[in-house]
Order: structure tokens, then C-alpha cells, then sequence
């Protein structure tokens, strides 16, 4: 069950039913902006152990979700690189012998 409606100033969908799924939801919503930091996942999300849902979506979903430290002691930003559904076929180049 979902504790927060808001993130950032905007709706959470209604579609967004577990944790799991939130952190999922911000991370790809979000991921053109600010990076996510820590405290946003435990005081703005309410999900205090949101590492877990990090750890699945990096091992178990295949999700490339950088973690960046800061300055700051205790301060990380998580920032989604990139999803399965992102990576397209590149066309490979074939070499021609013209010889």
C-alpha cells in the first residue's frame, strides 16, 4: 500500500501500488532532472529501506542505477542510466574487402 501521494510537486499515479514500484516510478520519471538523494527516498517516499528496491531493480530487473556520493557525509543520490527497454539493437557495421 502506497503512504505517499506527491513526489517533486506532482502526482504519484495511481497505477504505482507498492514501494517497489515507487521507487521504480521516480527513479524513471525523474531521471532527466535531479538525481534521487537518500533522504528524498526516506522523507519525501517514506521508504526508509528503499534498498532493497534499488538492489532488485539493478540484479533482478536489469536497471543501470548509478549511486553517486556527495560531499556531504551520509548524503547518496541514486540516478537511473538506463533499463532493458532502453537498450535497442544497434545495426552492426559489416567490413566490405574491396581487394
Amino acid at each position: 500500500m502506497r503512504t505517499v501521494t506527491h513526489f517533486r510537486g506532482e502526482v504519484i499515479p495511481s497505477y504505482v501500488k507498492s514501494k517497489g514500484d515507487l521507487v521504480a516510478y521516480v527513479l524513471h520519471r525523474w531521471r532527466d532532472s535531479e538525481p534521487i538523494s537518500n533522504g528524498e527516498f526516506i522523507y519525501d517516499l517514506n521508504y526508509s529501506r528503499f534498498g532493497s528496491a534499488i538492489h532488485n531493480l539493478r540484479h533482478n530487473e536489469g536497471w543501470d542505477i548509478t549511486t553517486l556520493p556527495s560531499k556531504k557525509q551520509g548524503l547518496t543520490f541514486y540516478y537511473l542510466v538506463s533499463t532493458p527497454q532502453d537498450k535497442v539493437e544497434q545495426p552492426q557495421l559489416k567490413l566490405v574487402n574491396n581487394g
